[in-house]
């Protein structure tokens, strides 16, 4: 839109020059009109320039477009397959605040998405493990490599606890 806009703005602006140039060219004496005869050189090659720039901006937005696109059905792609898988996934920040969980999760948890979101994982570790959670995370924490360690869950209204593997990264 802003291309087509500035197209338009540039297809006016020189309409209005040109008449504006010719006008002022009959009305003077000759030495005048070589003068105004540049300037409308000059300003043509401007108006040009700004023709490229707007075609520019136009295949630069086609192609931006075009990329979105892709990238939208990639992700889209990446979501089923996140939410499809057998195993619970959980994605948290640094300090275990559940940003996404899968469904296999929610079962595991015993929770909907909505009440996991912005939840900190911690919640789920009984009392007597929160210590080697902590220590484990933090750890996990200055290590761009995949860590793992053996975890404990108790969830909302269980009646036993669940012994996992936590992968992190």
């Amino acid at each position: 839109e802003f291309a087509e806009a500035l197209r338009g703005q540039r297809l006016r602006t020189a309409s209005v020059v040109r008449q504006a140039l010719r006008r002022a060219g009959q009305s003077s004496p000759d030495g005048l009109s070589e003068e105004l005869n540049e300037v409308s050189h000059a300003l043509d090659g401007t108006l040009v320039e700004l023709d490229r720039a707007a075609e520019e901006l136009r295949v630069q937005n086609e192609a931006l477009f075009s990329a979105r696109l892709e990238l939208e059905g990639s992700a889209a792609v990446f979501r089923d397959l996140f939410e499809s898988a057998p195993c619970a996934y959980v994605v948290t920040d640094s300090d275990t605040c559940i940003l996404y969980a899968n469904e296999a999760a929610c079962s595991l948890l015993q929770r909907p998405k909505n009440a996991l979101a912005g939840k900190p994982l911690i919640c789920f570790v009984p009392l007597e493990y929160r210590a080697d959670f902590r220590t484990a995370v933090a750890r996990s924490n200055v290590s761009t490599e995949t860590t793992s360690w053996p975890a404990v869950l108790f969830p909302s209204g269980a009646s036993a606890k669940l012994t996992c593997r936590m992968r992190v990264r």
